[in-house]
Parts: structure tokens; C-alpha cells; sequence
């Protein structure tokens, strides 16, 4: 989104048909660079009517959950890289009135208790380019993870979401969908890509993966 014109975005954005809106906040350490911090989040959340997803591309999650779940998160993305008792988090996600969601790095592989954590969230984010830089391209290794994660929960009879971060755009989204997502992020080279309105760029996403099935998604 273009943050010097966030009001007429959010607009335009809400118009389109998405389904949820994804906030990145990166600390400096979980990634090399800074983003989208508490005080951002406070001024949107007066703007939009739909649910604020805040991913937390951050070390010590716990530090932040109630500031970023008062501020108006409706769902709390944490990393399993970076908690030290991931129930407890989850844990403390709720009771700050939000939804918890467990988020990998694009090059960590589902860890073995990957199924009990995801019986305890709506849904799965997995990254598939490093958090905080627009512009990167998907990381190929990524896309086996999800497949092993969509596996994993199609074995255990569970219909748990797996969304997929980065550098989703017509010529991957479908690739994304095949390995077993089915939340789609879009950014700079999907769905805020010059040349067409946000809307635009959702239909012509939409459009590559109804032309393979009749399934419909969340973006």
C-alpha cells in the first residue's frame, strides 16, 4: 500500500474484495530492517471496517501482543522461530482478544510438533521470501515445506489453512495453490502491482486460479 495516501488506499483496498487486511511489523533483529510499528497500526485501525491480521516478524513476541492486540489486531501472527513456549503466547494472544496464527520463516521446515500447535490456530502463515523487502522472489524451498505441511494436516483429517507470504502474483499463485495453500498475501508484485487498480490485480489473480478450479480463496 502506498503509506502517503493510506486513507484513499484502505478505501480501494476494502472495495476490491479481500478478505482481511496483513500488517508487517519487523523489529530489526528477526530481519535486517525496521517496519510498520504500533502507532501506524492505531491510525488505520480507525479506517478499516475488515480484520487486521498483525504478523510479528519479531524476537520476544510476547512484548508486543497487547499493545498490537488493544491497538485493533484481530489475529496475531507469531513466529515459531521466536517463542520460547508457544502455547503460552497463544495463550496470551486470547486473552488480549485476539485470534492467534502460527507463522514459519520461509526456510524453516515443519518442526515435529507442528501438528499439535496447529490444532490451536485458524490458520498457518507460512513466509516464502524473507520478511520486511518488497520486490524479492519466492524461495523455492518454501514451496516444499507447505506441501509437507498440507499433508501432514490432510493425514490428521485437519482443515487447518496454510497462507502463503511473498511474491504471490499470477505466475506463482497457482504453484502456491498446487502445493496447499489456500490464503493468499498479496503485495507489490500481486495485488498492489502499478498499472491496475487494487481490484484489478485481485480479479486477475482470481482468475488464474478459477481457470484451474472452481475452489474459492482468501485474500
Amino acid at each position: 500500500m502506498d503509506l502517503l495516501h493510506l486513507k484513499e488506499q484502505i478505501v480501494e483496498t476494502e472495495q476490491s474484495g479481500i478478505s482481511f487486511f496483513h500488517y508487517d511489523m519487523v523489529d530489526g533483529k528477526f530481519n535486517k530492517c525496521f517496519i510498520l510499528g504500533d502507532t501506524l497500526l492505531e491510525m488505520m485501525r480507525s479506517e478499516v471496517t475488515l480484520p487486521i491480521e498483525a504478523h510479528l516478524a519479531a524476537y520476544n513476541p510476547d512484548a508486543y501482543i497487547e499493545r498490537f492486540a488493544k491497538l485493533g489486531a484481530d489475529y496475531i501472527a507469531v513466529h515459531y522461530e521466536a517463542m520460547e513456549h508457544p502455547l503460552k503466547t497463544f495463550d496470551l494472544i486470547r486473552k488480549f482478544g485476539a485470534q492467534p496464527v502460527l507463522a514459519f520463516k520461509c526456510d524453516t521446515a515443519p518442526p515435529d510438533d507442528f501438528l499439535a500447535l496447529a490444532k490451536e490456530v485458524p490458520w498457518i502463515l507460512k513466509l516464502t521470501v524473507n520478511p520486511g523487502f518488497s520486490g524479492q522472489t519466492m524461495q523455492q524451498n518454501s514451496l516444499g515445506h507447505i506441501k509437507e505441511m498440507r499433508h501432514r494436516l490432510s493425514e490428521a483429517g485437519m482443515s487447518v489453512s496454510i497462507q502463503a507470504d511473498g511474491n504471490v502474483n499470477p505466475s506463482t499463485v497457482n504453484t502456491l495453490y498446487q502445493a496447499g495453500a489456500d490464503i493468499f498475501t498479496g503485495g507489490t508484485s500481486g495485488l498492489f502491482k502499478s498499472g491496475h487498480t487494487v481490484k484489478e490485480n485481485k480479479e486477475i489473480l482470481l482468475s488464474v486460479l478459477h481457470s484451474q478450479t472452481n475452489q474459492y480463496y482468501h485474500w
